[in-house]
């Protein structure tokens, strides 16, 4: 198990000046669908795939509905999902309302086990060329 990169060259204006200055990105190989969890989960116990999916649904639901309310969702063994804003900077706190609001959206922070995993996992370079910031890396689907 490791977790791919590329090496990535990006412009960084700094008091300034620009120079060009050399970034490891993720290079991501896979989108995985909760269809294939909900098979890979149904091997690790006794529920089928759809049982599974079932639950990863509701699951689903009941997270989407907490955060629409403005709470925390904390689950132990995955992490925490937490409600977030964006907004635009006012420069009377009379002016930040509603409007001031620009996006909503989640963010997660994963369990102190999910991240030893992920620590556990390495890295690997996947290729050797050197890319563009205007470049994507290509995801395999």
């Amino acid at each position: 198990m490791s977790i791919g990169y590329i090496r990535k060259k990006q412009k960084l204006n700094h008091n300034g000046t620009v120079k060009d200055v050399y970034l490891a990105k993720v290079c991501y190989t896979n989108h995985i669908d909760t269809n294939t969890l909900a098979e890979e989960i149904s091997k690790m116990c006794s529920a089928s795939p759809a049982d599974v999916l079932m639950h990863l649904r509701a699951m689903e639901d009941c997270i989407g509905a907490h955060i629409a309310n403005g709470d925390v969702v904390k689950m132990d063994s995955l992490g925490a999902f937490y409600p977030t804003i964006r907004s635009t900077a006012m420069d009377s706190p009379e002016k930040v309302n509603q409007h001031s609001i620009k996006g909503l959206g989640m963010l997660f922070r994963p369990s102190q086990r999910l991240m030893e995993i992920i620590k556990k996992a390495g890295v690997n370079l996947m290729d050797k060329r050197v890319f563009d910031a205007e470049t994507r890396s290509k995801t395999k689907k």
